[in-house]
C-alpha cells in the first residue's frame, strides 16, 4: 500500500539509497533528487507529500530550494 510520495533531495549517494530502502519498506514511494535544480523540477512534476532535503548541495542549496518551493 502507498502511503505517499516522497522527494528525497541529498548530494550523497548513499544517503539516497538509505532513505530509499528504508522509506520504501515502510509504503512510501520515493522520488530521488541529487540537487537543488532536480528537486524544483520534481517537486513540480511529481507533486510530492512531503520534502526531505538536504541543506549543503550544488548548484542550489537546501535553503534557496526551500524558498523556491514554497
Amino acid at each position: 500500500m502507498n502511503k505517499g510520495k516522497v522527494l528525497v533531495v541529498d548530494d550523497e549517494v548513499y544517503i539516497l539509497h538509505i532513505l530509499d530502502f528504508s522509506l520504501n519498506a515502510e509504503g512510501y514511494e520515493v522520488i530521488p533528487a541529487e540537487d537543488g535544480e532536480q528537486a524544483l523540477a520534481k517537486a513540480k512534476s511529481e507533486q510530492p507529500d512531503l520534502v526531505v532535503l538536504d541543506v549543503m548541495m550544488p548548484k542550489i542549496d537546501g535553503y534557496e530550494a526551500c524558498r523556491k518551493l514554497k
